[in-house]
């Protein structure tokens, strides 16, 4: 069953390069979507026991997140992602809508059950531990999106999620011929993603990410160039290694790479970093900036999303990004 929703307004953008990229098109996230359940301790988290704090629930998942973050940035932006028919579907719905995610081609399993993240937080908002249940996302085949080629394939993008199965992965490996950007989520469901890399413009992952795509050990600065020249022997174009809060080893397969450190701020709450990063990384690629820029963009919009307390931080805007720069100059 689909969902349905209106279009939505977007801003006009440039042509990447010399290639004609369809930049007034929407991107097309295809990934999870989740209730996201975040507890962080009000002092230092004492594992084993109840720990005073705060309890947040709000929309999230990492697709989810990348869509509406490319909406802050003003990119036109279509979810395909699949819910069940129950409760949090309804709130995850009315909220995409809200913020201008079109629905148009998602699904509604109505025997599933909508996925739930739901994570414990350090003090300072960094990640201790979570449980993601998120079967429902192994529904999202082949058989779902071929009949959208046509449409996907007149997108400015395709973003896809390692939550997808790999059977979905190499689908869009085979048969997209837009840009692909891809988030690998994390160290279980990376692997996923090996069908897609030889087509991939755009990748983030973090050093345990990239030590299982590469098969290589990652230690010290100069692997980090090794990894991403493998990442790049594979297909991968663009390369943003992330290095927590050290910052991001950025590489292009043309020009190199270099470490870009994080942009320092106020830390309130690291999930959903990740996500802005992809996002903002796409929306610079989409723009027409290098890979070096675009890595200092996505910094900037992930510094951004960890001055807030939710997982997408509704501060986020081109001008925003552009203020947080200007301090770093």
């Amino acid at each position: 069953m689909n969902l349905f929703t209106s279009p939505v307004p977007h801003r006009e953008r440039s042509i990447f390069d010399r290639t004609l990229l369809r930049t007034d098109s929407p991107v097309y996230v295809i990934g999870a979507v989740n209730m996201d359940m975040s507890g962080t301790p009000a002092g230092p988290l004492r594992p084993g026991d109840s720990n005073p704090g705060r309890v947040m629930l709000s929309p999230g998942g990492v697709g989810r997140n990348i869509a509406e973050n490319l909406r802050l940035l003003g990119r036109p932006v279509s979810l395909i992602t699949i819910m069940g028919d129950d409760p949090y579907a309804s709130v995850i719905r009315e909220h995409c809508l809200n913020v201008g995610i079109d629905l148009q081609y998602s699904f509604i399993e109505p025997a599933g059950r909508t996925s739930v993240y739901l994570c414990v937080n350090e003090q300072n908002g960094d990640l201790n531990a979570a449980v993601s249940d998120m079967d429902i996302c192994d529904e999202l085949t082949p058989a779902k999106l071929e009949p959208l080629l046509p449409v996907l394939n007149h997108g400015a993008m395709v973003v896809a999620d390692a939550n997808l199965p790999e059977e979905t992965l190499a689908w869009i490996a085979k048969n997209i011929t837009v840009p692909i950007a891809a988030d690998p989520v994390s160290v279980s469901k990376a692997s996923r993603l090996r069908p897609l890399l030889s087509r991939l413009t755009l990748l983030k992952p973090n050093i345990p990410e990239a030590e299982l795509l590469t098969g290589m050990t990652i230690q010290g600065d100069l692997n980090l160039s090794r990894a991403a020249d493998a990442l790049h022997r594979l297909g991968v174009r663009r390369v943003y290694l992330s290095l927590g809060d050290r910052g991001v080893w950025a590489d292009d397969m043309r020009d190199g790479g270099a470490l870009l450190p994080c942009i320092p701020g106020v830390i309130v709450n690291t999930t959903g970093c990740g996500d802005a990063f992809v996002a903002a990384a796409a929306d610079a690629y989409l723009t027409g900036l290098n890979t070096m820029e675009g890595a200092r963009r996505a910094l900037a919009a992930a510094a951004i999303c960890a001055e807030d307390s939710s997982a997408v931080s509704p501060r986020l805007s081109p001008e925003a990004i552009d203020l947080k720069l200007s301090f770093q100059m």
